[in-house]
């Protein structure tokens, strides 16, 4: 603890000298002793049905500016990427990079991308040294990638960064699509915290993602896209 007054710099070695100075300064006697713990049992939001997940987290997603849909088939996710992303023409200067993705996909978007035939620079394949990868990243149109869970109340994506799983493909982009199964829907984030510890080891790094990129920083003006992408997708894989 550093304590500055007027020219002079000291350290506060002890917790009691600095709580003492403060009750001090609050004009209020020290505390000898710690107060009484007071358990707080909060209820959780608890949903039963996997299908309520399903649709209690597309609508949060969906609130929150996202895009999103459901689907059941390989022909469905052939269908939805066609309606987002089919239409739109490249602008991307090597169109075999337009698109971003992790090395490996949840199975059904592997098929689906090479049904369209749309080429997929893979993160670590396509450079293999990480200033090329951010490079190869802040040039893609489409960044692709998985999710480690759902969060039903919030409509929130949590995904575990590793080296093949480079946050630069859902940040860079000015689009980010994911691919999610049903399965991985939590109903809280609490629950998705237990998890995490279960893990043992933290990755990395985590990011939670709910909607578009916004800010008010500004002169309290909106504005979507200033730290992340304008665009934000999810295919939620029915188990």
């Amino acid at each position: 603890m550093i304590q500055l007054c007027k020219n002079e710099v000291r350290v506060l070695t002890h917790i009691n000298e600095f709580i003492s100075q403060l009750s001090s300064k609050l004009g209020r006697p020290t505390p000898t002793e710690p107060p009484k713990y007071v358990p707080i049992d909060v209820p959780h939001f608890h949903l039963s049905e996997s299908k309520e997940r399903a649709s209690n987290f597309m609508n949060n997603w969906q609130a929150l500016g996202g895009k999103g849909a459901i689907v059941n088939s390989h022909e469905d996710t052939v269908l939805c990427l066609t309606e987002w992303f089919g239409e739109q023409q490249s602008t991307c200067p090597n169109k075999d990079q337009a698109i971003v993705a992790w090395d490996m996909l949840p199975t059904i978007a592997e098929s689906a991308f090479a049904a369209l035939e749309w080429p997929l620079a893979r993160y670590t394949q396509a450079a293999k040294k990480p200033r090329d990868r951010y490079l190869l990243a802040s040039q893609a149109e489409l960044g692709v990638t998985g999710a480690d869970w759902g969060i039903a109340l919030s409509g929130t994506l949590v995904v575990n960064s590793s080296p093949q799983r480079g946050r630069a493909i859902s940040l860079l982009p000015p689009r980010h699509l994911t691919f999610i199964e049903a399965s991985k829907l939590r109903d809280n984030l609490f629950e998705v915290l237990e998890e995490l510890i279960s893990l043992g080891v933290p990755p990395s790094a985590i990011e939670m993602i709910s909607g578009p990129s916004r800010t008010s920083d500004i002169e309290m003006d909106l504005s979507i896209g200033v730290h992340g992408p304008i665009e934000v997708y999810v295919v939620l894989i029915s188990d």
